[in-house]
């Protein structure tokens, strides 16, 4: 069973600063999908990782994020495996709670949440698509500052939203680590 059919997918964090490379594994913790960096060590070093690209577990590309540069919100682009475009996420601003829209076929999803807690619902027209929370990965990988997210997908939301459930996910590791960067 590949990546996108699985409800539940668990991201686990496996690499050090200058990339932000995860392992995603199903329920029973059986890998099933990569995030690998991409991009240069020293354009990495200066501005962070901007560009991810997500694997299924047979190296298949099911999905490229790449964080644009701009002043002022987040902005970033979702292409499918092939280069496509999938989804476009911008960060809004909001009082108290982080809140996200990402573009799918002309369709606004909303990701709604707790950006330090990151505890997320992604929702659209038809209700909740998705729920995301950090999870505690055991002592040693807290304090080397690795992350674990659990991402519960409805049974039944089709691929394409399935990708853009994932590339935003990431999308919010992303910026909650600008931010912390930022404002330390």
């Amino acid at each position: 069973m590949g990546l996108l059919q699985h409800d539940t997918l668990v991201i686990d964090q496996v690499t050090n600063v200058m990339s932000n490379d995860f392992a995603i594994s199903d329920a029973d913790g059986q890998q099933v999908g990569s995030i690998r960096t991409e991009g240069s060590a020293l354009k990495r070093m200066f501005l962070g990782s901007r560009r991810l690209l997500v694997l299924d577990a047979d190296g298949t590309a099911l999905l490229r994020l790449e964080d644009t540069m701009t002043l002022g919100r987040d902005r970033m682009e979702i292409t499918d495996g092939d280069g496509r475009p999938l989804a476009s996420l911008v960060k809004r601003m909001s009082f108290l709670k982080s809140r996200i829209t990402v573009v799918v076929d002309d369709t606004e999803l909303d990701l709604t949440g707790n950006m330090w807690g990151f505890d997320f619902t992604m929702s659209g027209p038809r209700g909740d698509l998705a729920t995301v929370a950090r999870s505690w990965s055991g002592l040693g990988k807290a304090l080397l500052g690795h992350s674990r997210y659990v991402v519960q997908l409805t049974p039944g939301v089709p691929a394409r939203e399935r990708q853009a459930v994932l590339g935003s996910v990431i999308a919010l590791d992303l910026i909650r680590e600008k931010e912390s960067r930022s404002n330390g």
